[in-house]
């Protein structure tokens, strides 16, 4: 099966899968392709019969959720937006400022004056470089939904000029962090009409849902915590809603198709399972109806039996878990300080079809060494300060002073604390000096730890915490 998958800068990409294969085999080899490993960031869409944007399910099969058109056409789109920050990968930011790029062109994050302002900067700056009256274009009508007088132009030309000599990706960065702080970043929006025909925007974000007028004008919110149940029944979702007087009300919305209906109700239950649960639970994963021909077999057959299954949702971890998965794997590849400078570029973003330079190897492998050693002397409590005290009387060493404080017993041994010392450890660039001059490694005791570190060290404090 052919795949004509469009990125969110309207590039077309070919991907080849098998004619059985699920929505998750073509969204693999897509984000393969671009050398992103966060793909639970990411999902397929297509258009139904009636014009809605459908999620492909990435656990059913492609060719039972699309017509039968030679190639299917595909786009890859962001399904769950989160903070600029939490993303790890240089190519992942920037298919989230294309995509949230798009979003601002139609409308769908307005924000005042002087915010647009910024961002039109921000954006210039992003495609056409440093400034230049001849070339240079803003968006500031598309933004703010009004036409910028003369001094607000010349305000976002000067904005635009204190830009100079920055990079794409570190203005992507900026104009992300800009735009997360909007109102209505990260939601998905729905058309629906309610009990009284009257038109409205559903939007499904990560606080909650807000509903809204055709010009995305607030209506009412609904945070998660007061849904009791959302229920899908044809074109129709019902949301039971609890009020401040514990009395619940019934909010109705009727959608364009069934389909789309059953993609409110999916992106209800997978926004709020991503951003506000630590975990997906089965009653979630294993959601699941079948066709005429696997109900037949479930009942003479075996109840078990996969035949005719199509599953429901396809959300598998959260936010929270995506994070800790893609930084485990992006460590495990290689790469190291993930974080240190957006759109500085990696030794590890060498092109995978020409063979790594002797610079690339040894600056990856120096990295490598700086790494373990930050890790080895990284507090397993925080996981942010440097380890600077021992517990007596059993003498490990594993946690800063201020973690160790308000521990009662010791997180390796479980034995009680009769009182915390602080000591003084050589630091990272001393040893690696010693490393870079073939020194012996460092004391059997910091490797054992940089071992635990590393696979720890993405957990919260509080899990931590709640560990010890």
């Amino acid at each position: 099966m052919l795949c004509h998958v469009t990125r969110p800068d309207s590039v077309v990409m070919e991907v080849e899968v098998d004619a059985k294969a699920n929505g998750e085999d073509c969204l693999i080899k897509v984000c393969r392709k671009l050398g992103i490993i966060e793909v639970d960031y990411f999902g397929l869409q297509f258009s139904g019969s009636k014009g809605e944007n459908l999620w492909l399910n990435l656990r059913n099969r492609i060719s039972q959720q699309v017509d039968n058109v030679t190639p299917c056409r595909l786009r890859l789109r962001v399904k769950f937006f989160v903070e600029p920050h939490l993303i790890l990968q240089e190519q992942t930011r920037h298919l989230f400022f294309m995509h949230v790029k798009e979003d601002l062109h139609r409308g769908h994050l307005r924000m005042c004056s002087e915010q647009a302002e910024e961002l039109s900067a921000l954006l210039a700056q992003a495609e056409f470089g440093d400034y230049n009256q001849n070339t240079a274009k803003y968006w500031y009508t598309e933004l703010c939904g009004t036409d910028p007088d003369q001094d607000t132009v010349n305000s976002i030309v000067d904005r635009h000029k204190a830009l100079k000599g920055l990079s794409q990706g570190t203005v992507e960065y900026q104009a992300l962090q800009l735009v997360a702080s909007l109102e209505h970043y990260g939601v998905e929006w729905h058309w629906a009409r309610d009990a009284e025909g009257l038109r409205l925007a559903i939007g499904v974000g990560p606080d909650g849902i807000a509903i809204c007028r055709d010009d995305f004008s607030i209506v009412s919110r609904i945070s998660y915590p007061l849904i009791q149940i959302a229920t899908q029944s044809g074109k129709s979702v019902y949301l039971t809603v609890m009020k401040e007087s514990n009395d619940s009300v019934v909010q109705f919305f009727k959608l364009i198709s069934n389909r789309a209906a059953s993609g409110l109700y999916r992106a209800i239950t997978e926004t709020h399972a991503f951003y506000r649960c630590d975990t997906v639970t089965n009653a979630v994963m294993m959601q699941y109806s079948r066709d005429f021909k696997g109900h037949l077999a479930s009942l003479f057959l075996n109840e078990n039996v996969d035949l005719g299954k199509k599953y429901v949702f396809d959300i598998r971890r959260t936010s929270k878990e995506v994070y800790d998965h893609a930084r485990r794997a992006l460590y495990n590849s290689g790469v190291v300080d993930l974080m240190s400078r957006p759109g500085a570029r990696s030794p590890s973003s060498c092109s995978s079809r020409e063979p790594e330079c002797g610079g690339c190897q040894q600056s990856r492998a120096l990295q490598e060494k700086l790494q373990k050693l930050r890790e080895a002397f990284l507090c397993m409590v925080c996981c942010e300060e440097e380890i600077d005290a021992t517990f007596c009387p059993c003498g490990h060493t594993v946690c800063c002073q201020n973690c160790a404080t308000q521990l009662q017993s010791c997180p390796v041994c479980r034995s009680d604390v009769e009182r915390v010392q602080h000591i003084y450890l050589p630091t990272c660039s001393s040893l690696l000096n010693l490393t870079l001059a073939g020194s012996a490694s460092p004391a059997p005791i910091h490797r054992s730890m940089a071992t635990h570190t590393c696979t720890n060290a993405v957990y919260s404090s509080n899990d931590k915490l709640c560990q010890a």
